[in-house]
């Protein structure tokens, strides 16, 4: 993981050097190269285990991380603000992740976390979340996010959106996405036996709400400051935001 950590953030030095002078259009081409590849390789993954008759509906995009899939699509298939959010809500997700990543990788990666090459799963799920660092690493290095107050209020609300879409998932198909059902943490999962389920899943909103808000105030606040910075060092006229 630090190996690929420290591929990331030198590819992304590289990049800075290259394109950091670049147009907007030109130094989106690594994020746009990065979502293109890892909806490619979801697709990949789920037409492997339907071809080899094991394919399960844990396998459905109803998991945490798979709310990048999401963010990704559309910032290919959008332009201006529409895409600048989903920008935005890359960055706070994909901040949460790289934190939880590196302080417990088992939690996310589960047996790939130390047999890489074991599987075709365990290779997937390790390229899909490294792919995930170094998104939202690339969008603050090349500057291409553009901060908008509105963002925060936005992104709680479509990660919120998408936890109820989950909840239904979880409930419909009984699966354990995004740990609905029950806790993989002992506290958490005595909290859900002694409260109940339905006290368990509003708490769990509750936490993952304030998980989202609290990084996104921290994320606009940092990138408000990088971008000034960036505007003030090149010429303003060619940075503005694509409209729509």
């Amino acid at each position: 993981m630090f190996i690929a950590l420290f591929l990331i953030l030198t590819v992304g030095v590289i990049l800075k050097f290259v394109l950091g002078k670049k147009s907007l259009a030109v130094r989106q081409i690594p994020l746009h190269i990065i979502g293109a590849t890892l909806l490619i390789f979801e697709v990949i993954k789920q037409t492997y285990h339907i071809y080899m008759h094991n394919w399960h509906v844990w396998f459905l995009p109803l998991h945490f991380c798979s709310f990048f899939l999401v963010w990704y699509a559309l910032a290919l298939c959008t332009r201006g603000k529409l895409r600048q959010l989903m920008y935005f809500c890359s960055i706070t997700g994909g901040f949460m992740v790289s934190v939880l990543l590196f302080v417990a990788p088992r939690m996310i990666l589960h047996d790939a976390a130390h047999d890489v090459w074991g599987s075709f799963d365990h290779f997937h799920t390790f390229f899909y979340h490294m792919g995930v660092v170094a998104y939202w690493i690339y969008l603050i290095l090349l500057n291409v996010y553009q901060p908008d107050r509105q963002h925060i209020k936005r992104s709680i609300l479509l990660y919120t959106a998408f936890y109820f879409v989950v909840l239904i998932g979880a409930f419909t198909f009984h699966e354990n996405y995004t740990d609905v059902l029950h806790s993989s943490l002992a506290a958490l999962d005595n909290f859900r036996l002694s409260a109940g389920q339905f006290a368990y899943d509003i708490l769990l909103l509750g936490f993952g709400i304030g998980c989202i808000a609290g990084v996104s105030f921290l994320t606009y606040f940092v990138t408000s400051k990088l971008y000034q910075h960036y505007l003030n060092k090149f010429n303003k006229s060619a940075l503005r935001i694509e409209q729509n």
